[in-house]
């Protein structure tokens, strides 16, 4: 399994941000991160990516505490999109998908041949092989995104962390995106925060719900996107509709 983690508790300043974690999330597909505004998703993947040490508890990647891998070791198994990524002015789609290489460089020595085929492959699992030297600054905000998904493809982790990967794209693109992300799922373990819980529902193989820094539900889709646990993630009571032929539930606010 990519990610155990047993009572985790973490502090930003004098704020206990999250209180006793303990999930195991599944080996390869898609894991959806849901709950409210603040609750502590962002926190939590970058818990994971090892940037926010934990105050007690155990975190494993691949059986290994993530707290004994070395910086280029834990880049190595575990990449990060960060949410509202920003590109330097100017450079390119094939110099930002470049970057996800750092890990497996030599000290002051230029790409090779294996590098290069990793930035090309990832260029092209993502759509973006014809608009590779254009600056990202020109494309639009889909092009964007997977202008990031394909720095951290390049990397050529195991584990990708993408934190709101769909958050601000039109519907195309976001149904674009998806389709993409459910292929990334079939070789990669994927954890990823969402907002859309209808997308969520067909997205995702697991799904763990979180409300102040606890977690509410762990499991699949069909057991944590009910009103039940939604209620308790949210607040507010929840219709989950099956409508005919649409490939899996429709999540509404009751009353709406």
């Amino acid at each position: 399994m990519p990610f155990a983690v047993q009572d985790l508790t973490l502090r930003l300043g004098r704020t206990e941000v999250l209180h006793g974690l303990s999930f195991a999330l599944p080996q390869g597909g898609i894991t959806g991160i849901i709950g409210p505004n603040g609750c502590g998703k962002t926190t939590l993947l970058r818990c994971l990516a090892g940037l926010l040490p934990p105050e007690s508890g155990s975190l494993h990647h691949a059986g290994q505490p993530v707290a004994s891998l070395t910086h280029r070791d834990r880049a190595r198994r575990i990449a990060l999109m960060p949410q509202s990524a920003i590109a330097p002015p100017g450079l390119t789609v094939r110099q930002l998908v470049a970057r996800g290489r750092t890990p497996w460089l030599r000290p002051f020595q230029p790409m090779t041949r294996a590098d290069e085929a990793a930035v090309a492959g990832a260029l092209d699992e993502v759509g973006l092989t014809p608009l590779a030297d254009r600056a990202v600054e020109s494309l639009s905000g889909g092009q964007r995104q997977r202008a990031w998904i394909a720095l951290v493809l390049a990397q050529a982790s195991g584990t990708l962390l993408l934190d709101e990967p769909l958050n601000f794209l039109d519907l195309p693109h976001q149904a674009g995106l998806v389709q993409m992300l459910r292929r990334l799922g079939e070789s990669r373990s994927v954890v990823m925060i969402l907002h859309d819980l209808t997308i969520a529902a067909r997205l995702c193989d697991h799904v763990l719900a979180l409300r102040d820094g606890r977690l509410v539900a762990s499991g699949p889709p069909s057991e944590v996107l009910a009103d039940g646990p939604l209620r308790e993630t949210f607040g507010i009571g929840f219709d989950c509709l099956h409508l005919p032929g649409s490939g899996g539930p429709v999540v509404l606010p009751a009353g709406l």
